[in-house]
């Protein structure tokens, strides 16, 4: 057996010894402390080692090292080692052979330094190593023994050595458990060469877990030969390897330190969180947002580096603000962060309970004294967990601890004076998603409710099932509303997109000019139908195919149009009466200004290319073609009003976070086999009209497109050559026929442009890095020289607002003939010199006289536009429109399998609590489990799919199917959504109505402004008067509201789908939601199911769904 030296620390060492008396009694054979007086002077100071001094290459210097008071074992006056962003070393020559530097086998050893690492683009970076130094007269592979760092935003420590037979490297990472940038840590490793098993890690005194990723733990012994010894570089000072921020107090061991003294290297004094008082807000509470603390369970550790702060009106966290990029994109927070809360809050005299909760480990502070700290977030990521019943024994009226939440009770007595109070929570960890489940503080008497913590007085939200789901939703939209400003304030790239776009705007205008028809030689209906240019282009056609435009439609009907066009819904009774109380000549403008000017302009926009872009999440565990959830980028671009241009350039660079709603997102292509082509194939459909899904396997037989224009395509956006998969390739053996694949199985590709007929030449000076092919396909693409993008948008927003295109299949402009090819060419050059604004092609096309005719019925031999064609709402328009005539909530519950936070961020994503119909997600899940099943949502989802939508989209779709089915008057008049709009409960605005002081005739015309945006005629006031007179002027009740007993709800997640309970309680909410909400007790029975069959009548008219 291999004999191992270990030193034994505590008889000798004495409790107050400075770090430089730790080394020195462990008798290390090197040692370097950084504290000379200049370069070049740095000496081995190991009292029994070898003399020498380090040579000095590269750009060093000696800075401030770690110190006093945080670093108790230094001075104040403790100098490091800095390395800079270019590479840089101290080289130390080895004396020779069988030196104390080299190690053979069966030698101990042991490695140490302090180490404050900053970002190094490179996964694997040198502390010290001995040999690998790729030096002449030396194998480059030759490392004898070495001490890393491993990782990027987090990083590990990693010890790497060759075997003596020169065949492969033996490399043990530990677990990435410091937080790059947050300050000094203490690393160290020891190991006995040929000893199994032997190999120890440790980060700032504690042991780390760790594996053998590479040659595996076998033994073998270490290739030992008489190369340098070299401190924070490698591999002739390769950036990737080199070591970027301080290094101090190096040590080098020929024996095996045991865990006790290498525990007492680390010693650090956490200052206790401060808040500026004069800071705090007198009726807020300040929230600062900071990063660079370890991934581990654990409140020890540096002060984090501050990167933001906000304001809210209580201490409740429900989530954060979202971090973004300069260009507005959300990127990923480091995994964990700190959020930190205080508030200037007045505490109530007498006895009180402060109720702490929290989704990860969280702590409260009152002026500056710790009360409470909860557990760090523990919870397997099993399907066989517990089914909880909900425990409301804390207060009468108790929102039940939300699954995955911590808790803690503390009583504290209140003087009815102001105190700072504070809250820290570490947010995430480990792989898991950051979420925050229902973090709160709260107050509450011994016997009373416990209400939310506020610096206002006046801010009283109970904690209760009744006061927090709205409470809830308005926090979500108080988030919403944060990071809309937050983008604003932080676009960097402002300046770069007005550059170009005053190019754009003077490329146009060097163009030769479209002469915008004359109307003078034309017939009264043609000359007066007119609002702007685009009226003379379609009505000089319409002249010519003797085909007069039709009549105008009525306000309300326009309003209408209007309102679904734009924010996607019908219009409120609020803005029919504002509408109304405009101008005649005027209220048309005023409408379509105050609609564009409506954050609904975003919602109505993301459904449309969530379909064209093939946005296909998963809420659990990916499957094939499964992307990001980029619907959140799109909606913050649209609700930004980003050029369009600009949203393309951001899609195809694929920036910011795959996970929670980045760019990114749309790059990802889940078990795909070439995920790139797959990407280029569906940018090029969108956004070129390039038709190329035959192209992934073969040339394409009816269309210009060969194979390697894909792949060409798709190796731009990989930012390198591609290979050709043998899943795109045509099975041979049968007859030739018009398919051929000339690409062959793992063919490589090279990046290239292959669409010359585009006739792309854009301007070169407006690319960052001119090497990178991603961003040259992104100024190919969207460039003003390259006329066919901006064609295909206007293209896409003229179907949809006229219901027809110009160019009939906007996906595929392979053998297109435009019906009016200058009007369309026209409206490209405005899009491109009014910078690429979808609001202002919009307004373009909404102001003229021809949108705002009656329409045509679409004919197979041409459309010259008379009048808009007949359209039906979309999907997602006839679910929104629903909820927005009665007012409800949509009550679908949080789109999320994993709510308690145990699933890893890869796996599982939290789609939030729908607002709109587009916030929806295909609930198909393969396992077939009813405990899987969302009984709330599936509602929504069976509605929304018989209207064309599918949230399952892993190829684009460029057009819905259209034409009506049996399932869609179904849906409406038996369906539960329908049943829903149509049961006067309690939260409807229609039984608000009913029990308003009106006479029948005005709540009939109030029924049909808010349902249909119309009045009614003689006869359907005849109607109403018929089915409502009887009981009408007894119908009121004095009854108190209904009040539903507390569902178990938020019980179910992945975590425990496998219990049997969860099953059952999953059926028991599907039997709730088939019921229905319950009926209001403030209207007579017989009366309220005759305003239901009203109700009823007016949803089932076809005038509901068509567009006017």
């Amino acid at each position: 057996m291999t004999s191992v030296c270990f030193l034994v620390l505590g008889a000798v060492v004495s409790q107050g010894a400075t770090y430089r008396e730790l080394i020195e009694t462990d008798s290390p054979v090197l040692y370097l402390s950084f504290d000379a007086d200049e370069l070049g002077k740095i000496q081995n100071e190991a009292p029994e080692g070898p003399q020498f001094s380090a040579a000095e290459h590269g750009p060093l210097k000696l800075t401030v090292g770690a110190a006093a008071p945080q670093y108790p074992l230094f001075d104040v006056n403790n100098r490091a080692l800095e390395l800079a962003k270019e590479p840089g070393r101290y080289v130390i020559e080895d004396p020779g052979a069988e030196s104390p530097l080299d190690f053979a086998a069966g030698d101990p050893i042991t490695i140490e330094a302090w180490v404050s690492p900053q970002h190094r683009a490179g996964s694997y970076f040198y502390i010290i190593g001995k040999g690998r130094t790729h030096r002449a007269g030396f194998s480059p592979d030759n490392q004898n023994w070495s001490l890393r760092l491993c990782g990027n935003s987090s990083v590990g420590i990693s010890f790497l050595y060759r075997d003596a037979d020169n065949a492969s490297y033996h490399r043990w990472d530990s677990e990435q458990v410091i937080a790059v940038g947050d300050g000094w840590h203490h690393v160290a490793v020891t190991y006995v060469f040929g000893e199994k098993g032997s190999l120890h890690g440790y980060v700032d005194g504690q042991p780390v877990k760790g594996k053998w990723d590479m040659g595996g733990d076998t033994g073998a012994a270490p290739l030992v030969d008489d190369d340098q010894v070299w401190i924070g570089s490698a591999m002739g000072g390769q950036a990737g390897s080199s070591f970027h921020g301080q290094i101090d107090e190096v040590a080098l061991y020929r024996s095996v330190l045991p865990a006790d003294a290498i525990k007492t290297r680390f010693r650090y004094e956490a200052p206790k969180p401060t808040f500026d008082v004069a800071q705090l807000p007198l009726d807020a509470v300040r929230v600062e947002l900071y990063e660079g603390i370890p991934n581990r369970k654990s409140w020890d550790f540096r002060e984090p580096r501050f990167i933001e702060a906000y304001e809210i009106p209580a201490f409740a966290f429900l989530d954060a603000r979202q971090k973004y990029n300069g260009d507005g994109v959300r990127v990923d927070r480091p995994n964990p962060y700190l959020l930190r809360a205080a508030g200037r809050v007045t505490l109530p005299e007498g006895e009180h309970r402060l109720l702490v909760r929290s989704r990860n480990s969280a702590r409260v502070f009152i002026d500056g004294e710790l009360q409470a700290t909860t557990p760090f977030h523990n919870i397997s990521g099993s399907a066989h967990g517990t089914v909880f019943d909900p425990d409301r024994s804390l207060a009468p009226n108790i929102r039940p601890l939300a699954r995955g939440d911590q808790e803690k009770v503390i009583t504290i007595t209140g003087d009815g004076k102001e105190h700072v109070v504070a809250y820290e929570m570490i947010v995430g960890g480990g792989s898991r998603r950051q979420t925050f489940g229902e973090s709160s503080v709260s107050l509450a008497t011994p016997e009373g409710d416990f209400h939310l913590l506020s610096p206002l007085d006046e801010f009283q939200i109970a904690v209760t099932d009744e006061t927090w789901l709205p409470f809830a939703a308005d926090q979500r939209q108080m988030y919403r509303d944060l990071d809309f400003r937050r983008r604003a304030e932080i676009d960097e790239a402002r300046p770069y997109w007005e550059k170009r776009h005053a190019h754009a705007k003077e490329y146009v205008a060097g163009l030769e000019a479209i002469e915008v028809p004359s109307l003078a030689d034309l017939a009264d209906p043609y000359k007066k139908a007119v609002h702007g240019d685009i009226d003379h282009f379609l009505n000089v056609k319409l002249a010519e195919a003797e085909e007069p435009p039709t009549g105008p439609i009525s306000d309300l009907a326009f309003l209408r149009r209007l309102s679904l066009d734009i924010v996607g819904q019908i219009p409120s009774p609020e803005l029919i009466a504002q509408y109304q109380q405009q101008p005649a000549g005027e209220r048309r403008t005023w409408a379509i200004n105050r609609l564009l000017a409506d954050q609904g302009w975003a919602d109505n926009w993301v459904g449309y290319w969530q379909d064209t872009l093939a946005e296909n999440p998963s809420l659990v565990k990916p499957t094939l073609n499964n992307t990001g959830p980029f619907r959140w980028y799109l909606y913050e671009a649209f609700l930004d009003n980003k050029p369009f241009d600009r949203i393309v350039t951001e899609l195809v660079m694929m920036e910011g976070s795959a996970r929670v709603g980045g760019a990114a997102g749309f790059g990802i292509a889940s078990q795909n086999d070439s995920p790139m082509a797959a990407k280029a194939f569906v940018l090029g459909q969108a956004f070129l009209g390039v038709q190329m899904k035959c192209a992934r396997c073969h040339d394409a037989p009816y269309h210009d497109i060969a194979q390697a224009d894909l792949f060409g395509m798709g190796a731009m956006l990989n930012r390198s050559q591609i290979s050709v998969p043998k899943s795109s390739t045509v099975p041979g053996g049968g007859r030739q026929g018009t398919v051929k694949s000339v690409l062959k199985p793992g063919e490589k590709i090279s990046p290239h442009w292959a669409f010359e007929q585009l006739k792309a030449a854009p301007d070169e000076a407006y690319l960052n890095d001119a090497d990178d092919s991603r961003e040259q396909l992104a100024l190919l693409m969207t460039a003003p020289e390259n006329s066919r993008f901006a064609q295909v948008i206007v293209n896409r927003v003229w179907q949809r607002l006229m219901g027809r295109g110009f160019v009939e299949m906007v996906d595929d402009w392979e053998n297109a003939d435009p019906t009016h090819p200058e009007l369309l060419e026209y409206l490209a050059r405005d899009f491109i010199a009014h910078g690429y604004d979808m609001k202002h092609l919009t307004r373009q096309i909404v102001s003229s006289d021809a949108y705002q005719r009656s329409t045509v019925e679409p004919s197979p031999f041409g459309f010259n536009f008379a009048g808009p064609a007949t359209r039906r709402m979309t999907a997602e328009q006839v679910v929104d429109s629903l909820f927005a005539a009665c007012e409800k909530p949509l009550d679908a519950g949080s789109l999320n399998i994993d709510i308690d936070g145990a699933l890893n961020a890869d796996i599982s994503t939290d789609f939030g609590v729908p607002v709109r119909a587009w916030e929806f997600v295909s609930l198909t899940n393969e396992r077939d489990r009813p405990s899987l099943a969302k009984p709330f949502a599936a509602p929504f989802v069976v509605t929304l799919e018989s209207f064309g939508w599918t949230g399952s989209r892993q190829n684009p779709i460029a057009e819905r199917e259209k034409e009506p089915n049996v399932l869609q008057p179904a849906i409406l008049a038996n369906g539960e959504l329908g049943e829903r709009f149509t049961r006067l409960s309690d939260d409807n605005v229609f039984t608000k109505m009913a029990l308003e002081d009106v006479t029948l005739d005005e709540l009939t015309r109030r029924l049909f402004l808010r349902v249909l945006t119309r009045e009614p005629d003689a006869e359907e006031l005849a109607i109403f008067r018929e089915l409502l007179s009887p009981g009408f002027q007894e119908r009121r009740v004095d009854a108190p509201i209904v009040k539903r007993d507390p569902l178990p709800r938020g019980l179910v997640a992945w975590t425990n789908h496998l219990n049997p309970r969860a099953n059952e309680i999953v059926v028991e909410l599907e039997h709730v939601v088939r019921k229905g909400d319950l009926p209001t007790q403030r209207l007579t029975p017989e009366w309220r199911t005759r305003m239901e069959d009203a109700l009823w009548a007016l949803l089932n008219t076809p005038e509901f769904v068509f567009v006017p």
